[in-house]
């Protein structure tokens, strides 16, 4: 073997393959995509309070409010597949600092408008605006790059991590948000593009590279790559199974919780009450992201599939008959504790099964018929709640579970484990690593490294 063979070979086994002989936490690059993650989300979960209230305060149209979260909603859902196409064509590494670095510019902008008194309701939609469509393309890449980082053996651990960090954002971000707003306009847009810069050091520092394309794959356009990873889709029943399994559950998921802020809100509450019922309901799902990891030892996915949506059609149906008190909100906050083990068992699974070249497209396309339904559930119970009550509502919430638990009756032949799915999954990654560990060999000549020196052991001038 000569020494650049051997070289090759030291590069594939020690900085190409991910490590399943060692803990998650021990994993430096996915501890590093984590942790700037989790930074990054709270600064979007405090802005996300702030956009709002900047426009109230220098605008006063709550109208204006609503479009731009309806603006930065519709680009979220608008942009997914797009994002896909480019989380498999471009180096997903490179896609998130790009993102990062751009939101970062974006909101210190918005923030030198607001301190010079020039901030009008234009800038805003545009850095609010734009700041979604870079979310879109990161959170794809990001999404993507995960299986490149983890062993398969723990990517369900990692994707129920990722779970648990949303679910904390969420919570602590809103409260966190209005304390920084008190202190200016400014500062929870300011806390933001620090979160971003902090984000963007964390990639930055992640050493595996991330190259979703073969060496020698010939140029495609958008179209084709976009109409690629649908055919992928669609050719796939157990792909087919999980659209028609997750697209109704979120609706009902995403309903049920904004039909019971309307309800309470009608019922007389007060908004200190409404905010702790959401939160209440958030903390179910943060409990359940942290139990994820127990949950999913103790079911194959179909069985824990089946049965978190059976106990959650029969917890919405409680909720129905508590309509009004805040007690509703309960069965709720239980319903959403086993979201989080069937959400990274599905990831985790999709990404050990899928190509990497493909990855990207893939999940965009899962994502989109989850979320795309979801962001019509508000729409639709606002109207039930105003033209027929309250009651309508949450029945047409426990109508979309009840689908959702058939569907996945129907295809539970489907959402069992398919090994050919994994060994095509685990053929394609292989392949990735056989080029990763090409470029990165290369890599090392270019910089001067001899051929089979340990890296930092010997550098030319």
């Amino acid at each position: 073997m000569t020494a650049e063979t051997a070289a090759t070979t030291d590069t594939k086994s020690d900085d190409t393959k991910p490590d399943d002989t060692k803990p998650l936490r021990r994993n430096r690059d996915f501890t590093l995509l984590w942790g700037g993650q989790a930074v990054s989300e709270l600064g979007t979960a405090v802005s996300l309070l702030a956009f709002p209230l900047l426009v109230l305060s220098l605008h006063g149209s709550a109208v204006q409010a609503g479009a731009l979260g309806t603006l930065q909603a519709v680009i979220r859902v608008g942009f997914m597949l797009p994002a896909g196409v480019v989380a498999d064509r471009v180096n997903r590494k490179r896609v998130m600092q790009v993102c990062d670095a751009g939101r970062a510019v974006l909101f210190t902008v918005l923030v030198a408008a607001i301190l010079l008194g020039h901030a009008p309701l234009a800038v805003i939609f545009v850095v609010a605006g734009a700041a979604a469509v870079l979310d879109v393309l990161f959170g794809a890449a990001e999404m993507s790059v995960i299986g490149q980082l983890v062993p398969e053996p723990q990517l369900a651990d990692a994707f129920a991590k990722n779970e648990a960090r949303s679910y904390g954002a969420s919570l602590a971000g809103p409260p966190l948000g209005g304390f920084l707003y008190g202190l200016g306009r400014a500062v929870p847009f300011l806390f933001d593009a620090l979160s971003y810069l902090l984000s963007f050091l964390a990639v930055s520092l992640i050493r595996k590279p991330a190259h979703p394309k073969r060496a020698g794959s010939a140029a495609t356009s958008l179209r084709h790559d976009t109409l690629e990873g649908l055919r992928h889709v669609l050719a796939s029943p157990y792909l087919r199974s999980v659209i028609l399994v997750a697209a109704p559950v979120n609706f009902a998921l995403t309903g049920a919780q904004f039909s019971a802020v309307l309800i309470l809100a009608d019922a007389g509450h007060s908004p200190r009450a409404l905010g702790l019922a959401q939160g209440c309901i958030a903390i179910g799902g943060l409990l359940g992201a942290l139990c994820a990891a127990r949950l999913q030892r103790l079911l194959p996915f179909h069985r824990l599939l089946l049965t978190a949506l059976g106990v959650l059609l029969a917890l919405l149906v409680a909720s129905t008959a508590l309509n009004g008190g805040l007690l509703m909100v309960a069965p709720l906050a239980a319903g959403l504790f086993l979201a989080p083990a069937v959400n990274s068992l599905l990831f985790g699974r999709l990404a050990a099964t899928t190509p990497a070249r493909i990855q990207g497209r893939v999940i965009s396309v899962v994502a989109l018929a989850a979320t795309g339904a979801a962001s019509l559930a508000p729409v639709v119970v606002g109207a039930l709640v105003e033209q027929r009550g309250g009651t309508a509502a949450m029945t047409t919430a426990v109508a979309a579970a009840a689908l959702s638990l058939a569907a996945a009756g129907l295809g539970r032949a489907a959402l069992r484990e398919d090994r050919e799915d994994q060994e095509e999954g685990q053929e394609d990654r292989e392949g990735q690593d056989d080029q990763e560990a090409q470029d990165d060999q290369e890599a090392r000549k270019d910089r001067g490294l001899t051929a089979g020196t340990p890296p930092g052991t010997s550098r030319s001038g």
